[in-house]
Parts: structure tokens; C-alpha cells; sequence
């Protein structure tokens, strides 16, 4: 009994079981999925096939669909629907941008899969009236090869991201380097999404005077006015970390797997490299180490932008409270390498990307029963301004925590610079020129160490923040180069671009 449901099941449920294995692969293999983001999707696909079975054989017991293949089709287009429908799309993408990404990604997620219903319906009853054997498994086994297929071409469109940068050629010469010159620590500490005191002021008419004074009083410079050379983590991280533009000037979206190779290009990156030769530790305290990156699970798991990911995306509260645990354990790394500063005297250099005040706007304090939707929107300005505010308190308190346990001599030998990666891009403002300055303006503030004071300057692009740095610190003859913005964020499109 049991193996005659079985074989009855598997001859219209196969083209399915097909697409998702295939599915798993893609992910897996080509974009660096964890078995656990597998496992939760494969649970999901677990839960949607105790409904599909039953239904699909109550499909194929009438009269219209007595032909196997038509009950496979119908299962076949739900399933893919339900799970798969945006790797079609994306891949479409290349060649009707403007179409797929602008109506269909960004705007209008309820309409399309309304009109994909009805779509569907129609089809159903289309083929419900197609009597032709043949035909109809033709049909069925071409349909699967597509829906199989189709998704890796995404694989092929991957760029090969090779970063250059003059930076490699340098050679210090650490003989002339005297070593009061040298910070004895170096903090890199990035803010995500903070805008700068000017695109606060213009896009908000918030003046974060309070912050700029606190942090002058601990010996700050703050620099206004300073811009990100492209309004996406990834690669805005990577050129300041190359000192160089990257060959990327169009709107452009980096998968999981892409994400951990950039990562690591990073890592490698000629800034990394030379303060490495001087001596010092790497801490990398962000999304790129493996401790810290399951936060970010959510990234390109199993159910992607299909309906069962549009549906779970208005019930992301999990997804939301995983990053306050993931700003939780980085204020914490930051902590035990702050304060263990009078017991290690090694050269450290820390990268720690906060990922605050970027949405969810959530508290460190909050819990998964305390939190509200509405903390979740990127475009709720109010909640904005109010993480920014508490972002700038919770940095200040730990950076006066610190110093205040510090002798003069001690902070004399510190470097910190306080910059954003990027500036918000999902503000109320209709203003296109008010949003495009708003994805590009950056928080820039730095504690120089000992007599150095690096010759930064107010309009400054972080393409020009360890170039600048090198050159004052270490002597070395090396020039800046333009500031300039380009929009690469897959999330936002201006006419002004």
C-alpha cells in the first residue's frame, strides 16, 4: 500500500523534488549557503509538501488532470513559485533591468504575485483542456530542464572582482621610521549607514552638535561633509581598504558567496598588508569572520524573494533580534580589546563594523518579545534619528569609559577612526538630490595619535583614508585621488546619478 502511494506520488512530484535538489546545489556549492540555511529551507520545503501531496493527489483523481503530467505541472509552477520565482527574474534582470528591478522588486512584491495567481489560474485552466499525452509531457519535462537550469546562468553573470591599487608597489622602509610615530594600536571602527553632520542637518534638520563636542572632548577631530565612494558595504569597505576606485560603476547585488571572497580580498588588501609588515595583530571584528557572519543568515537562504520569502519578510523579527545579537558581540570584542590596552603592549590594528544605527532600529537591551514593526522599516525617519541618537551615545559612553582608565601617555598612543561605510539610502524625502546625498554622506572622525595629525580635510572620500594616513604617518610618497561617488547600491537608483 505504502509503495504504490509512493510511485504514484513520485510520477507527477519528481519535477519538483528535481528543482529543489537543484536548487540546494546552486546554493550550496556556488553561493557559500551554510547546511543550516539549507536545513531550515529544506523544513520549510518539508511543511509546503505535507500540503502539496495531499493536494496533488486529490488534483490528479479528476477527470482533467487524470494525465500525470499535467498534475506535475501544476505542482511544478506552485512549487517553483512559492520558493524560486526571483532567480528567473534576476536573471532576466540583465537584460530588462529597469522593468524586473524597478516594478517588480522594489515596489510592487503584492501586486506581482496577485497577477501571478491569476496568470496561474489561467494556465491551469488551459492545460485542465489539453488532452495530448505526448504534449503534455513534452511539455512538462521542457518546463523542468528551464525551471532546473535557468537558475545557474545567474552563476555565469558573476564578475571575476579583481582589485588593483598603487598601494601594493610601496615599500616601507622601516629604518627611517622612528617609533614614536608609530600608534601602538589602530582602531577602525565603522558605523553603519551614519550619515555626516551635514546630511543630518540638510535631509533632517538634525544638528548632532551634542555628539561632535563629545567626541572633540576626547580629542577627536570630526571632518563634515565627507562622502563614501560607493553607497554599498562591500565594496565601499574594499576601496578604502585598497586606496583605490574598483572597476565597479553600476548598481550591482554581491551574494553570500561573493561577500565572504571580498572579505577576504580585504584581508589581503595592500593597507592590511603594510601594517601587518610594521608589526601588527589583524582583529577583524565584522560579518566577514566566521563568528560573527551566522547574524546575517538571513542572506540569500533557501526561500530568497519567492512568496514564502516576501510572506516571512513581514515576520522578521528573528532576523531583526540576530543582529543585536550581532552588534551585541562586536561592542563586546571591541570592550575586551579596549580596555586589556594598559596590559598588552603589542601592535594591534582592529576592524570593527558596528552594524548601527543601519535598521532594525533596535536597542543592545531589546529582547525578541519587546520588539515592534515598526522598528524594523528602513524608511521610518523618526526611528532613524533615534537610533542615531542612541548609536552616538553608546559609542561616546564606551570611548569615555575607556579613556577615563587611560593616563595621558597611553592615549597619546592611539589611533581611532570613526567613519560610516555608507549613508542611508531608503529616506521619506521625494528630493532625488536629498537622496542621493544622503547615500553617500559618512560620519568621518578621527583621534590622531602622539604630534600626528593626518592633513584630512571636510569633502574627503574614504578612498583617500589610509592613502592620506601612510603617506603623513609613514613618510611615504604617495598622492590622493579624486573624490568621487558612485551608486552601486541594487537598492537605490537616482536620476541625478
Amino acid at each position: 500500500m505504502f509503495w504504490s502511494f509512493a510511485k504514484k506520488t513520485l510520477r507527477w512530484l519528481w519535477p519538483s523534488l528535481i528543482v529543489i535538489a537543484a536548487s540546494c546545489i546552486r546554493k550550496s556549492y556556488f553561493l557559500s549557503l551554510s547546511s543550516e540555511q539549507i536545513g531550515n529551507g529544506l523544513l520549510l520545503y518539508a511543511a509546503y509538501l505535507s500540503l502539496a501531496i495531499p493536494a496533488g493527489h486529490l488534483l490528479s483523481k479528476s477527470r482533467r488532470f487524470e494525465d500525470e503530467s499535467k498534475t506535475a505541472l501544476v505542482i511544478l509552477f506552485i512549487t517553483y513559485f512559492f520558493f524560486e520565482y526571483s532567480t528567473i527574474f534576476s536573471t532576466w534582470g540583465n537584460f530588462a533591468r529597469d522593468i524586473v528591478e524597478e516594478y517588480i522588486f522594489n515596489k510592487q512584491h503584492t501586486v506581482f504575485i496577485l497577477l501571478s495567481i491569476l496568470i496561474g489560474a489561467a494556465f491551469i485552466l488551459i492545460i485542465s483542456k489539453v488532452d495530448d499525452y505526448i504534449k503534455n509531457r513534452f511539455f512538462l519535462i521542457f518546463i523542468t530542464i528551464v525551471f532546473t537550469v535557468m537558475p545557474f546562468f545567474d552563476v555565469l553573470f558573476i564578475p571575476d572582482y579583481k582589485f588593483e591599487s598603487d598601494l601594493f608597489d610601496i615599500a616601507v622602509d622601516t629604518s627611517k621610521i622612528k617609533e614614536k610615530d608609530i600608534p601602538e594600536k589602530i582602531f577602525w571602527i565603522i558605523l553603519d549607514e551614519h550619515p555626516s553632520s551635514l546630511v543630518l542637518d540638510e535631509v533632517w534638520g538634525y544638528k548632532d552638535t551634542v555628539f561632535r563636542k563629545e567626541l572633540e572632548s576626547l580629542g577627536f577631530t570630526a571632518y563634515d561633509s565627507c562622502v563614501s565612494n560607493y553607497n554599498y558595504t562591500p565594496f565601499s569597505i574594499a576601496s578604502t581598504a585598497y586606496g583605490a576606485m574598483l572597476n565597479i560603476n553600476e548598481p550591482i547585488s554581491v551574494n553570500a558567496r561573493q561577500q565572504d571572497e571580498i572579505g577576504l580580498m580585504i584581508k589581503q588588501s595592500p593597507v592590511m598588508n603594510i601594517f601587518k609588515y610594521l608589526g601588527y595583530r589583524f582583529c577583524n571584528y565584522s560579518f566577514w569572520e566566521d563568528g560573527f557572519k551566522e547574524y546575517f543568515a538571513d542572506k540569500g537562504t533557501i526561500i530568497n524573494s519567492s512568496v514564502a520569502g516576501v510572506i516571512f519578510e513581514k515576520f522578521s523579527i528573528q532576523d531583526a533580534y540576530s543582529k543585536v545579537l550581532y552588534n551585541r558581540m562586536i561592542i563586546d570584542s571591541l570592550k575586551n580589546v579596549l580596555y586589556s590596552f594598559s596590559e598588552n603592549c603589542e601592535r594591534i590594528f582592529v576592524y570593527a563594523h558596528i552594524y548601527m544605527p543601519h535598521a532594525p532600529f533596535l536597542r543592545l537591551d531589546v529582547d525578541s518579545d519587546q520588539i515592534i514593526m515598526k522598528s524594523l522599516s528602513h524608511e521610518n525617519d523618526p526611528a532613524f534619528l533615534g537610533h542615531i541618537r542612541y548609536t552616538d551615545s553608546l559609542i561616546v559612553g564606551l570611548l569615555k569609559k575607556w579613556f577615563d582608565k587611560l593616563n595621558i601617555s597611553q592615549r597619546s598612543k592611539i589611533l581611532i577612526l570613526l567613519q560610516s561605510d555608507h549613508g542611508p539610502r531608503y529616506i521619506q524625502k521625494s528630493d532625488k538630490r536629498l537622496r542621493w546625498r544622503s547615500s553617500f554622506g559618512v560620519l568621518n572622525a578621527v583621534h590622531w595619535h602622539g604630534d600626528l595629525s593626518g592633513k584630512y580635510y571636510n569633502g574627503m572620500s574614504n578612498v583617500n583614508t589610509f592613502r592620506i594616513l601612510i603617506r603623513d604617518m609613514l613618510g611615504v610618497d604617495i598622492e590622493t585621488i579624486k573624490d568621487t561617488s558612485i551608486n552601486v547600491c541594487p537598492y537605490f537608483r537616482s536620476e541625478i546619478e
